[in-house]
């Protein structure tokens, strides 16, 4: 993932808790930000780490675990 690709949000529980739409779901986004890796280490085998994500009319830092990827820059 980078800058500029599309992604699927999850947005609200992480546990898919409660009720979809109001408690938790998905969005589209765009990746606006550069993804800040919490061990580098780990990149593609277990994403970890934050990436500013515009989401629903805002710019928001989300763990990279709880995006996945629509479309991937070449």
């Amino acid at each position: 993932m980078q800058i500029g690709d599309l992604v699927r949000v999850h947005w609200g529980n992480c546990d898919w808790s409660g009720v979809e739409g109001r408690d938790w779901g998905y969005a589209p986004g765009v990746i606006v930000g550069e993804i800040e890796w919490w061990k580098p280490e780990t990149e593609g085998i277990f994403p970890c780490g934050n990436v500013h994500v515009f989401v629903q009319g805002a710019t928001t830092a989300y763990n990279i675990g709880r995006l996945e990827a629509v479309n991937e820059s070449r």
